[in-house]
């Protein structure tokens, strides 16, 4: 593509300021000058925040903006993500007019094909999630097809969707044109200024050091791309990007090809098309990507790779097929440019958990122009509140672990990540590049056993397990696979018998020290000042009440404590904790690694414990949510009587050296009890059932305790009060923002994703937060975020697939709603 940044446009904008000398102090850095950087300045300047200061160490868009297809929507595949890009597909609509700069925005709508039933389904799921938000959708008939798209055979297409507010705009002029709206609002712009590091003293950010000399400042934002990684870790921090090749190449001029044609996405054969003056644009999102250390980019803006035809051959003998003009006019420029991914394909924001005021925007993986104005507006609302305005759990910079940001890993990773855009993403979906790094205590022995093992936050756990003595593999559906049975039958031995979990990817830390029961109050909803080895679940809330996590804590001591919390909220956890710590006599010590975690589930779990360990099991001498340290097969473990199944259940604690000794004294002992291995999948059906909350689905950072359904868990009159309570306080708990609600189809056939329309009486009223299979209701069960005012005895229906389907709601779980299978 030619470079999209008009140096006159740009000149024009800024009076020549973009060279003036650095201030000594600014209020905020913004560290990169590209579409994201530029909108985060205008966001923060358009809510007030006048003193600001954008870097960028060459010019306006010449990181990755500049060399961007423009493509712009307003769907993506979830509720969160598409809210974003609607908003972003509304604000360029307005952007030409606001800043006076063309940045030729075609509103030609776009199309996106499925070739195979599976993205049929999914592309039926988006259009759900689309109708849901206000996104105009299309479901095409082929004679709609050919009409929209005549150039296109229609052969192999199996479905069609048209967005027809979608369409692409100018990416370089759209960041002149953010830049010049923030210039506009009082944001200082310099480029041509490198930024070598950030300034740090002890735990904060002060400023940063750049090749014209030091700048101090309150906070700083990170928006620099590919080169976050770099810069973050001059300060210790970690960000997991890696670059790899994105390409795209330009036909010669084809007849029809004209600005109404809509963007053409071939998802099932990884490429796009959009016209371009009178020619076609194909560009590439192939499963076997072209990872490339930053150490090989060059740094002086505009950097280009060596074409590559015969990577780019497949993708384009594929475009052919479909194109039949596109071979016989051939191309006139290959474009091959770098572009930054993050291990999971979801982009990276939000402040960082090693330095408090110090943010980050980046590892859009080729999605910085859909996202742009909706990630600029969310991360300043972030950056001035200090807390998410939004449900920012898949994309928090802090739900990585650090051995995430391993060179070597990434680079794995990233030949994978960059197809991921256009790959299927089915429920369950497994990334199949660096896996096998981090593994728990127990993995040989799963692995022995069936295990089929999934990846959280780059850990490895038995998801669900075939025959012992085989490798079982995943297929995907929207519906039913073929390890649906399996799941299931894991899911009746946990109801009916006994089942082990290998938990060890909980997060676990130990709070200690003659302050630690001032740091865990402080950081808990619940009130943690109860007697030794009582388990308290409690939440972690923001500073605006919305719940961060949740966990258990349990009190091992007078001045000790054991936080547990969800595997992927790892660095998170330690660093919330640790900055309420900070001043305290009170340490914090991260032991998940030293401790394994052995779930023994179910009716049965009392009888196989009492056959490995000397104990009175009894619920006298262990009461439900209580813990205590016990001999079991050749050792000790803390057991902790808790259940996330809704069963008599124990997670017991060994050491991660005892834990193979403990765990095969358990399996060998309840054969005869007809033990099985249940995996995480089971785990999640098994807590729909029973109600239980999901982090990251049900409940998250926007959520407060109140519209969660959570109220039991807040202790507002507890000594020295917690972090999010005075916001609490301004919360009517008669007047929640939403009701949380338990919803199971009546039908058994189909099956929850999340994000499902909820409706009552045929009008929407909210959406599945999540939802599993309930193997014992033999139908789809979950929880739902509703209207509080909807009336529950209307007539419920869920759709699914672009179908509606009668639904049950209640306001208490489906399965065992009093809790008592809990404490028998």
């Amino acid at each position: 593509m030619d470079r999209l940044v008009d140096r006159s446009i740009s000149a024009k904008a800024f009076t020549d300021t973009s060279h003036d000398p650095l201030p000594a102090r600014v209020r905020t850095i913004v560290v990169g000058g590209g579409i994201v950087g530029a909108s985060i300045a205008y966001h923060l300047a358009a809510a007030g925040e006048s003193d600001i200061l954008v870097l960028e160490s060459n010019v306006l868009g010449s990181g990755t903006s500049w060399h961007a297809a423009g493509l712009v929507t307003g769907a993506r595949g979830s509720t969160t993500m598409t809210k974003l890009a609607k908003y972003g597909l509304e604000f360029y609509g307005q952007l030409e007019e606001m800043s006076g700069i063309d940045v030729s925005f075609q509103r030609s709508g776009s199309l996106s094909v499925a070739r195979t039933p599976g993205r049929v389904d999914e592309i039926l799921y988006a259009k759900d999630v689309a109708d849901q938000q206000g996104v105009r959708t299309e479901w095409l008939t082929d004679e709609r097809f050919k009409e929209v798209w005549p150039l296109a055979s229609h052969e192999g297409v199996l479905g069609a969707l048209m967005l027809p507010d979608d369409g692409h705009i100018n990416p370089g002029h759209a960041t002149i044109a953010f830049a010049k709206l923030a210039h506009e609002l009082g944001a200082k712009i310099r480029e041509n200024v490198q930024v070598e590091r950030i300034l740090r003293e002890g735990q904060r950010m002060v400023g940063v050091v750049t090749s014209q000399g030091t700048v101090h400042c309150e906070r700083v934002i990170l928006a620099c791309g590919l080169w976050t990684r770099e810069l973050a870790a001059t300060a210790g921090v970690n960000v997991p990007l890696y670059a790899a090749e994105h390409v795209h190449v330009r036909s010669k001029p084809i007849d029809g090809a004209v600005p109404s044609l809509p963007v053409f996405r071939d998802l099932d054969s990884s490429y796009y098309l959009r016209h371009e003056a009178g020619r076609l644009l194909v560009g590439a999102f192939e499963p076997d990507g072209l990872p490339r250390p930053v150490e090989d980019i060059p740094a002086n803006g505009f950097a280009e790779f060596e074409p590559d035809w015969n990577h780019f051959a497949p993708i384009r003998a594929k475009a052919e097929v479909t194109i039949p003009t596109l071979r016989q006019a051939g191309y006139d420029r290959f474009l091959n440019a770098p572009e930054s991914f993050t291990p999971d394909a979801n982009f990276a924001i939000g402040e960082t958990s090693e330095i408090p005021n110090l943010y980050v925007a980046a590892g859009f993986n080729s999605q910085g122009i859909i996202f742009a104005p909706g990630v600029g507006k969310e991360l300043a609302d972030w950056v001035i509140s200090g807390t998410p305005g939004f449900d920012s759990s898949t994309v928090d910079v802090q739900r990585f672990s650090k051995h995430q940001n391993n060179r070597r890993y990434l680079q794995s990773r990233t030949k994978e990540g960059l197809g991921r855009l256009y790959a299927m993403h089915w429920p369950s979906l497994q990334m199949e590049t660096a896996r096998n790094v981090r593994r728990t205590p127990l993995h040989s022995r799963l692995a022995e056993l069936g295990a089929c093992f999934g990846e959280v936050n780059g850990g490895e756990r038995a998801n669900w397990y075939g025959e012992a003595g085989t490798t079982p593999s995943y297929d995907y559906s929207y519906g039913r696979p073929t390890w649906f049975d399996r799941v299931a039958a894991e899911h009746k031995a946990a109801r009916e018998g006994v089942v082990l979990f290998d938990l060890s990817p909980f997060a676990k830390f130990e709070v200690a020290g003659p302050d630690a029961l001032a740091v865990c109050q402080k950081a808990t909803t619940a009130n943690v000042d109860v007697q030794l080895d009582k388990a308290v679940y409690t939440l972690f809330l923001n500073d605006a009440a919305g719940i961060e996590f949740d966990g258990t804590v349990t009190r091992l001591g007078t001045d000790r404590f054991l936080v547990i919390t969800p595997s992927f909220t790892q660095q998170k956890t330690l660093a919330y904790l640790q900055r309420l710590a900070e001043g305290k006599a009170a340490a914090v010590f991260d032991c998940t690694a030293g401790l394994a975690t052995i779930g023994v589930m179910g009716p049965k779990s009392r009888e196989l414990l009492s056959r490995v360990s000397p104990e009175n099991w009894s619920d006298e001498a262990q009461e439900y949510t209580h813990g205590r340290m016990v001999e079991i097969a050749d050792g000790y473990a803390y057991s902790l009587r808790v259940s996330f199944i809704g069963e008599l259940g124990y997670e017991l604690y060994p050491s991660a050296d005892l834990a193979v000794n403990v765990f095969d004294a358990l399996w060998k002992a309840g054969q005869d009890l007809g033990i099985k291995m249940a995996g995480y999948h089971a785990l999640d059906s098994l807590r729909s059932e029973k109600g239980f909350r999901h982090l990251g689905h049900d409940i998250g950072p926007v959520d407060d305790p109140y519209s969660s359904g959570l109220r039991f868990t807040v202790a507002l009159d507890k000594p020295g009060g917690f972090v999010g309570r005075d916001a609490l306080l301004k919360l009517d708990p008669a007047a929640p923002e939403h009701r949380t609600v338990y919803v199971a189809l009546e039908d058994p056939e189909p099956v929850f994703v999340h994000d499902e329309t909820v409706y009552c009486n045929g009008v929407p009223v909210g959406r599945m937060t999540s939802g599993s299979y309930g193997h014992t209701l033999g139908r789809a069960v979950g929880l739902a975020a509703i209207a509080p005012e909807t009336d529950l005895s209307g007539d419920f229906e869920v759709q699914c697939k672009g179908r509606n389907y009668a639904a049950t709601v209640s306001r208490r779980p489906f399965y065992d709603p009093k809790g008592e299978r809990l404490r028998g």
